[in-house]
């Protein structure tokens, strides 16, 4: 019990092991609703009681659920390499640390963590650092649009850190209105370097102001990254003749598309090394001798 001294007293007091990311996660949490339930207020209501290898059980298993916002994804891979340097699972915890740090080079430790955490936290944060630092997402979108009429979208993704997620995801929607009436337009493609979306004529309404998000996804859904623009559409109405076909009117379907995710190494990150069960079930490498250490669906080193 000794051992876990510091990190109960952290959990205890409420200290975050992620900064910022923590509240996020934390009103991630506070907005779902009572009934529902979810593996991810059970992980954190988990944490906050203190039951931390419980915690780190249920953070697994949201990360598996999938559609967790890059916040979250932060917070439960922090926390479950954490808890994984309490069991002195070095192979468990170093992997959850360099995705951590890959989504943010800057998150923190408790100050009370023991000196194992500190050392695996302080390798992550290199590794990240030489593989590329923070992976970001960007997007090149026009800032005004035609009614009724296709407009681009090109997503950039650092090529370092394209072995490490699956899709990339976009999703138009106007604020302003309700889902129910005018349902969101979106899609994925495979992660790639570059990737380009059309954006059809129908998600283009007239006198909108389009909120355009690009997100960076692993097999699960889980976003890793996002990056928000807004389009202004033109409040004229266009002739429907010179309108893109299937212009959106109230009640379309959402036109998602869905694709296979295609090549997970495209190439070998220099630092991987041994097996792996990369989140999301992305890709898995068999160890080539047995080993003791609990992956964390995340990259495992030896």
């Amino acid at each position: 019990m000794k051992g876990w001294s510091w990190l109960l007293v952290a959990a205890a007091l409420g200290m975050g092991v992620e900064g910022t990311a923590a509240a996020q996660h934390k009103a991630h949490a506070a907005e779902q609703t009572a009934d529902a339930d979810t593996t991810l207020m059970r992980a954190q209501k988990a944490w906050e009681e203190a039951e931390l290898t419980r915690a780190a059980d249920l953070y697994e298993q949201a990360l598996k659920e999938g559609g967790l916002y890059p916040a979250d994804v932060l917070v439960a891979y922090a926390r479950i390499g954490t808890v994984r340097a309490a069991m002195n699972q070095r192979n468990g915890a170093l992997s959850a640390f360099r995705v951590a740090a890959s989504l943010d080079p800057g998150f923190e430790l408790p100050s009370e963590a023991g000196p194992k955490a500190k050392a695996l936290y302080k390798q992550a944060r290199a590794d990240a650092a030489q593989q590329g630092g923070k992976l970001e997402v960007t997007a090149e979108v026009p800032t005004q649009g035609a009614a009724g009429k296709t407009f681009l979208v090109t997503a950039h993704v650092p090529e370092a850190f394209v072995p490490l997620v699956v899709d990339v995801g976009i999703t138009v929607s106007d604020p302003s209105v309700s889902s129910t009436s005018v349902k969101p337009w979106s899609e994925k493609k495979p992660v790639a370097p570059e990737v380009q979306f059309e954006v059809p004529g129908k998600a283009v309404v007239p006198g909108a102001n389009l909120l355009v998000r690009v997100d960076v996804l692993d097999g699960h859904g889980n976003r890793w990254a996002s990056t928000q623009s807004r389009v202004k559409v033109d409040a004229r109405k266009r002739p429907l003749e010179t309108m893109d076909a299937g212009a959106m009117v109230p009640g379309d379907d959402e036109n998602t598309t869905k694709s296979k995710s295609g090549g997970f190494w495209h190439s070998p990150w220099p630092w991987v090394i041994g097996g792996a069960v990369v989140a999301g079930g992305v890709a898995t490498y068999f160890m080539t001798r047995p080993t003791s250490d609990v992956t964390v669906s995340a990259p495992t080193w030896q």
